[in-house]
This record gives structure tokens, C-alpha cells and sequence, in this order.
């Protein structure tokens, strides 16, 4: 009997940190750059654009 409450608690636990994971890719993609250049917000702009609007360019060429 008590093998089965163990199982029941890791199937409950399981599904509770997938539910957060899922969330959380979910709140990451949609606030990162590619995620707004997928939802088109930025529609008709080159990616150098995009980046260059965001500040996000990072100049490995520094003298």
C-alpha cells in the first residue's frame, strides 16, 4: 500500500515540474528576440535590424 502512494506522489510531482517547465520555455520564448521575430512584431525588419533596435549586437571585432 504505501508503494503506491509513493508512486502516486512522483506521478503527481512529475506532472507539477512539467506543468512549470512548460511555463517557463513558454515566458522565455516569448520575451526573447527570435520569439518576437516569430510573432512578427518586427515584421518586414533583417535581423541586423532587429538586433541593432533590441542593442543586442555584440561587436566580437573591438579594437
Amino acid at each position: 500500500m504505501e508503494g503506491y502512494i509513493s508512486i502516486v506522489f512522483m506521478i503527481i510531482g512529475l506532472l507539477v515540474l512539467y506543468y512549470v517547465i512548460q511555463a517557463a520555455v513558454t515566458k522565455g520564448i516569448n520575451n526573447s528576440i527570435v520569439g518576437k521575430l516569430l510573432e512578427g512584431k518586427d515584421e518586414g525588419l533583417s535581423v541586423n535590424e532587429i538586433l541593432n533596435k533590441y542593442g543586442k549586437i555584440e561587436d566580437n571585432k573591438k579594437s
